[in-house]
């Protein structure tokens, strides 16, 4: 896949052999990026960036994500939790079905008799479905210690739910260390997630699995 700006003169190559690298010196071309890509992550159409596949035609609607907060970082945005709530949906085998029917009229019958003491006219859905319990259940996806796990968390995420999104992560090299970052990039190589790194300032030659694209103060540009 490609990434094409107006603004920047070389292509960003992105893949899932190698992990896409660009560090920006000049603060204002940095944070022009950036907020292009959240626009786009919202689902906002910027004429100046565009995504094409390798035979160069254009995607219209690439799915992406940004990662900036690391200390509060969201694991289940709306993408998320729709697409886990229908891979637990389609997990769930006609004995589990059953199971769940019997467990949910012996907790409305219940629970009926509670609603039938109180002097409203109170109604509840009688039909069962899987969404109820999840809802009820509060099913969510378990965060991490360490924030290295996290992000492998988020490669996880990304392929079992199969939500076919680049991840960009924000000024992550000021977090990981150099060995952290291989680790992190081997795991996003080996799960065939393509990950892209966006930094504010320069960090030398490359590192191993790295494809650096360098933009100066001046705005002139290094491939590394």
């Amino acid at each position: 896949m490609i990434l094409r700006t107006d603004y920047i003169e070389n292509e960003i190559k992105i893949g899932t052999e190698d992990i896409a690298v660009i560090e920006i010196e000049n603060k204002k071309y940095f944070y022009r990026l950036v907020s292009d890509l959240y626009s786009i992550s919202r689902g906002e159409k910027i004429d100046s960036i565009k995504f094409y596949d390798d035979s160069i035609n254009e995607i219209s609607n690439q799915s992406i994500q940004i990662i900036n907060d690391y200390f509060n970082l969201d694991l289940e945005g709306k993408k998320v939790s729709s697409e886990l709530q229908k891979n637990i949906i389609s997990s769930i085998d006609e004995k589990a079905m059953q199971d769940l029917v019997s467990s949910y009229k012996k907790i409305y019958n219940s629970f009926n008799k509670v609603l039938h003491n109180i002097d409203l006219p109170l109604v509840m859905l009688q039909d069962f479905s899987p969404e109820v319990f999840i809802k009820a259940l509060k099913v969510s996806i378990e965060k991490r210690d360490e924030l290295l796990e996290n992000l492998l968390l988020l490669i996880d995420i990304n392929k079992i739910l199969n939500l076919q999104q680049i991840i960009f992560f924000i000024n992550l090299k000021q977090y990981l260390s150099l060995e952290e970052l291989k680790e992190l990039y081997k795991y996003a190589i080996y799960n065939c997630v393509p990950i892209v790194l966006i930094d504010s300032q320069t960090y030398g030659t490359t590192a191993d699995y790295e494809k650096k694209l360098i933009i100066d103060e001046n705005l002139d540009e290094f491939v590394l």
